[in-house]
């Protein structure tokens, strides 16, 4: 409340205070441009930014923009707190709480990693990242007390959440960054028959490298879908390992490095089929993005999956040959199957061997 001239007190207009200072890549990337799309002014929105962030599109007039370098994030929280009032509003767009704690009644947290609320293998990763979601994890366990609600995008991570001891307010709200405007309604795309897309991060736990021995697999049979693949990322073995696994066993497979926003929906329009063999995931934002442009999808047979779609396919992703037969199942390739021979018929293999 505060005071106007003749001493009637009136509510002090809201604010809403945004650091999404560590979102300029990746799926991180997609959300906060999402988010800027579809603020409204319906209040004031305050809104720290990486310095690397690109933001070529129209936002609310209500939106202001405060672009920090690597360094300066780390003194955001005392900012926030300087110029804090009574009535804001504050979220944390980019998984990890606020260090300090806030004199307001709504401190918000978005959650889209796994890793904080779940037992994850570490196999494959680099020392550096161990060390790094070690460290963001203990970070979370620390300072998750300082924010009154968090969002998640789906009832996997509600249910993983509330398994780590989390007992404040929970709200399952996804959104994805495509809009009815990128949509373009009910309109048909013309489709390559027999295509295939994966698009995701360069992570060990993505399993690019069962994916590619199903698709040699598949090859050895005479089967040779076309698989479009992006490379985004700084995971310069596993870029190798794919690039010289592809070249030396000549698979149909065409690469969308570090593909832009508008490019990777134009792919969409065109491809068939999504296939996505990740072993977990907080959101899968691919697989809503599929559904939206009208894509079939084959995905592992995992929990994250289900939250949002009814794949048309399923497989076990730590088996090639799971991921090879739901290929040929999906392209209706019937299987060889092996012959039983009567007896007589396996005598007179026998003797004429």
């Amino acid at each position: 409340m505060e005071k106007v001239g003749n001493g009637i007190k009136k509510m002090s207009k809201e604010r809403l205070i945004v650091n999404a200072s560590n979102c300029h890549s990746g799926g991180g990337k997609t959300l906060i441009n999402g988010f800027l799309k579809g603020a409204s002014e319906k209040i004031e929105i305050l809104v720290y930014v990486d310095n690397r962030l690109e933001i070529n599109y129209p936002i609310s007039k209500s939106i202001k923009i405060i672009r920090v370098n690597k360094l300066s994030r780390f003194l955001i929280g005392f900012k926030i707190k300087k110029i804090l009032k009574k009535n804001d509003k504050i979220l944390y767009f980019g998984n990890l709480p606020p260090y300090l704690r806030f004199k307001c009644k709504n401190v918000m947290l978005q959650l889209s990693s796994r890793f904080y609320v779940d037992s994850i293998s570490m196999k494959g990763f680099k020392f550096q990242q161990i060390i790094k979601i070690y460290f963001e994890k203990l970070y979370y366990r620390l300072f998750v007390k300082n924010v009154s609600h968090i969002i998640v995008q789906t009832s996997t991570m509600y249910k993983k959440l509330i398994n780590s001891g989390f007992r404040k307010k929970i709200s399952i709200w996804a959104f994805d960054d495509l809009g009815s405007f990128s949509f373009e309604g009910n309109k048909v795309f013309k489709k390559e028959i027999g295509s295939f897309i994966y698009v995701a991060s360069l992570l060990p736990y993505k399993n690019h490298k069962r994916l590619l021995l199903a698709w040699n697999e598949l090859k050895k049979q005479d089967i040779n879908p076309k698989l479009y693949l992006t490379l985004d990322g700084n995971n310069n073995n596993l870029k190798k390992w794919i690039i010289n696994f592809v070249s030396i066993n000549k698979l149909n497979v065409c690469f969308l490095e570090n593909i832009s926003r508008d490019n990777l929906i134009s792919t969409y329009k065109k491809v068939e089929t999504l296939i996505y063999p990740s072993f977990f995931e907080a959101y899968g934002l691919p697989l809503v993005e599929a559904k939206k442009y009208k894509l079939k999808i084959i995905s592992s047979d995992l929990d994250y999956c289900w939250d949002f779609i009814e794949p048309d396919e399923f497989f076990n992703p730590y088996d090639v040959s799971s991921i090879a037969r739901s290929v040929k199942r999906f392209l209706s390739i019937e299987k060889k199957l092996d012959k039983i021979y009567d007896p007589k018929e396996f005598f007179n293999k026998i003797i004429n061997t």
